[in-house]
C-alpha cells in the first residue's frame, strides 16, 4: 500500500520535505479535491488540508509516486472472482492544482494484469472483514518508483466497475447479482 498519513479535523501533521506528494480528502471518487503539490508548496497544501477539514473530511497524505504516470490500474472483482481491469490515465496534473473539472477516469484501455497484481489485489480484498466474497469490489493499483505494484484505492462503496467496457464483466456482474438475490 503506498505510504499514507491520515490527518483528521484538528491534527497537524508535518508535510514532507523532499519529493512531491499527494493530499485527498480519505473519501473521494475520480481524485476529486486531489492535488499533488512540491516541498516548495507546504503552505499551499496546507490550505488544502484546512479546507477538506473545514468540509469534515480527513486528509490523506501520500507520496508522489512517479510511475502514475503509466496510469493506474483498475482491478474489478465480481463476486469474489476476478473480471475484467483497466488502465486508467494520470489524473493529477500541475503541482498545486485542484482541478475537480477534469475527467475522473481519463484514456481507459484494457489492462491484463499480472501475476503480482492480481496476487496484491487478492490479498487486499482477503483483509477486508465481512461478507466473504464481497458482491462486488475494484482494487486499484500503481507501480512504486521500484516498479512493484501496490494498493492506491480499494473501492467498495459504489465503485465504477467499467462494466461499459467489458461486456462479459457486465453479464458476470448480472450473474453475481442474481445469484446472491436467489440465494438462502
Amino acid at each position: 500500500m503506498v505510504p499514507t498519513r491520515f490527518v483528521a479535523p484538528g491534527e497537524e501533521t508535518p508535510l514532507p520535505e523532499d519529493g512531491h506528494f499527494v493530499v485527498k480528502p480519505a473519501v473521494s471518487a475520480g481524485a476529486r479535491d486531489s492535488a499533488r503539490y512540491t516541498p516548495a508548496q507546504h503552505d499551499l497544501a496546507a490550505r488544502h488540508i484546512a479546507a477538506l477539514h473545514r468540509a469534515g473530511s480527513t486528509a490523506m497524505v501520500q507520496p508522489y509516486l512517479t510511475r502514475i504516470e503509466e496510469g493506474e490500474r483498475a482491478l474489478v472483482f465480481l463476486g469474489g472472482v476476478f473480471s475484467h481491469a483497466l488502465r486508467k490515465g494520470p489524473v493529477l496534473g500541475e503541482a498545486g492544482v485542484i482541478d475537480n473539472a477534469r475527467e475522473a477516469h481519463p484514456d481507459l484501455v484494457p489492462h491484463q494484469p499480472s501475476a503480482a497484481e492480481l496476487a496484491l489485489a487478492r490479498a487486499a480484498l482477503a483483509a477486508v472483514p465481512g461478507r466473504d466474497p464481497l458482491l462486488y469490489a475494484r482494487v486499484d493499483l500503481a507501480r512504486a518508483d521500484d516498479g512493484a505494484p501496490v494498493v492506491m484505492e480499494l473501492e467498495l462503496v459504489e465503485p465504477n466497475l467499467f462494466t461499459a467496457h467489458s461486456r462479459s464483466g457486465l453479464e458476470r456482474f448480472a450473474d453475481v447479482v442474481r445469484d446472491r438475490a436467489t440465494a438462502g
